[in-house]
This record gives structure tokens, C-alpha cells and sequence, in this order.
């Protein structure tokens, strides 16, 4: 998720004289990394009014770099915990078009997929005692409930709550899925259950840098050239 902008100096060049030349290019380099600071605060905001809950996390992925008359514009794609910000936002990036796309899978299907094979998304059981404890207010994944869980299957004396995961085509009078189990009476609640899920793309990336780019480039390279020309 990257949109590379490369501006033309060639249209501002007729319109002005010897000596602002000499400061154009100067003054666009200045211009294109305002913009980049701009740019990506404005993805920070769309993500904001976008996403239903947006993390510390995503909001610091939109990054920058200016090589000269280019600017680069993207999401990172530095892993945490397995999963870059560019892997899962992808999913929701509208910029390739709008039809359904295959949910990104977060740090708990990467572990479902190294530990058991499984390679479909673990989707929270909403309306369950156990799921439900899973989601905060806004319906996000709660980070730490998802480690502990993790370090309970991997070590299940470490932890007084007792989950297992039942693998899909393992037969069974349970459907797959993670599971916790109560001391009291022995009941079984389900916490996740594993089906293949899509996600409708909601922001165009690409689409809002590309008309903020057209709309602010130009008047930032004449302000710009403005204090150039004042300074000199």
C-alpha cells in the first residue's frame, strides 16, 4: 500500500521569470515534504472516520520519503507479532476497487495457522459468555486476552481458564473453533469459531492522496517559492 507522487515542474517553469527559476526546484523538494507530513495526517483522519476502532498502532503506520521530485506516501509493512499494518489493512483499501477481499488474519490466525494447520479466520462469538470477554467496547479485539489465550494453549497448566481448540474435519459434537471450558459443572463455552471471512473495502487509499496531492502540491510550491525569494 504505497502511492509514489512525482511532480512536473515543467507547466510552473513558463509562468515564471529568471530568477524564480533558479529556487523552483528548491521549493517543490520543500513543498512535496510538507505534503508528506500533511498527507499523512490525512490518513491518520480517515482512518479515524473510516474504521470502527483504530489502535496506536495503525494510526502510526502511514509513513513518507522524499528522494528529490518524488514522494512516496504508504502504510508500513514492518511486522508486530507477525502482521504488518500494509497486510492488514489491505483488506479494507478500496483504491483497487470496491468488490469483497479476503480478511487479513491477525496475530491469533498466524498462530492457529503454525500451530494446527488451520488457515481460516478465527471469527469471535459475540453472543457467547467466553467470546464476548474477547472484544472491548467498540467490537475490537482485545490484545492481551488474545496473548493470554495463546499462552494457555501453548501451556495449559499455566492459567486457571482452560481453552482448547477443536480443528476443522476433526469430527466431534463440537464445531471447530476455540473453546473454554468452567470448572463448574464441566461447561463448555465457544469463543472462536473458524469460517473464511471477507472484508468490503472502505477507504480509498490512493484516491485521498491523490486529490489532496492535485489540490495542495501547487499552492505549496508557491508559498514556497514566496519565502525563497524573500530570504535571497
Amino acid at each position: 500500500m504505497a502511492k509514489a507522487i512525482t511532480f512536473n515542474v515543467d507547466g510552473l517553469i513558463k509562468k515564471l521569470d529568471l530568477i524564480e527559476k533558479v529556487y523552483l526546484k528548491e521549493a517543490a523538494e520543500q513543498a512535496l515534504k510538507s505534503f508528506g507530513f500533511e498527507a499523512r495526517e490525512l490518513i491518520q483522519r480517515e482512518m479515524d472516520s473510516k474504521y470502527q476502532s483504530v489502535s496506536a498502532y495503525t494510526r502510526r503506520s502511514p509513513y513518507f520519503r522524499q528522494n528529490g521530485l518524488q514522494l512516496t506516501i504508504g502504510i508500513s509493512d514492518k511486522r508486530n507479532n507477525g502482521i504488518s499494518p500494509a497486510q492488514y489493512l489491505a483488506p479494507t483499501d478500496a483504491s483497487q476497487g470496491r468488490f469483497k477481499k479476503p480478511t487479513a488474519p491477525t496475530s491469533l490466525d498466524g498462530a492457529m495457522l503454525a500451530r494446527y494447520g488451520i488457515r481460516d479466520i478465527a471469527v469471535p462469538v459475540v453472543s457467547s459468555r467466553a467470546g464476548s470477554q474477547f472484544l472491548n467496547a467498540r467490537g475490537a479485539l482485545r490484545s492481551r486476552k488474545v496473548e493470554r489465550l495463546l499462552d494457555q494453549l501453548q501451556d495449559p497448566g499455566s492459567s486457571k481458564e482452560q481453552y482448547f481448540v477443536v480443528r476443522p474435519g476433526s469430527g466431534g459434537r463440537l464445531t471447530p473453533g476455540v473453546f473454554r471450558r468452567y470448572r463448574v459443572k464441566s461447561e463448555i463455552s465457544s469463543v472462536f469459531t473458524f469460517a473464511r471471512q471477507t472484508t468490503k473495502p472502505v477507504l480509498d487509499f490512493e484516491g485521498v492522496v491523490t486529490k489532496a496531492a492535485q489540490h495542495q502540491i501547487p499552492k505549496l510550491i508557491q508559498t514556497k517559492l514566496s519565502r525563497l525569494l524573500a530570504q535571497g
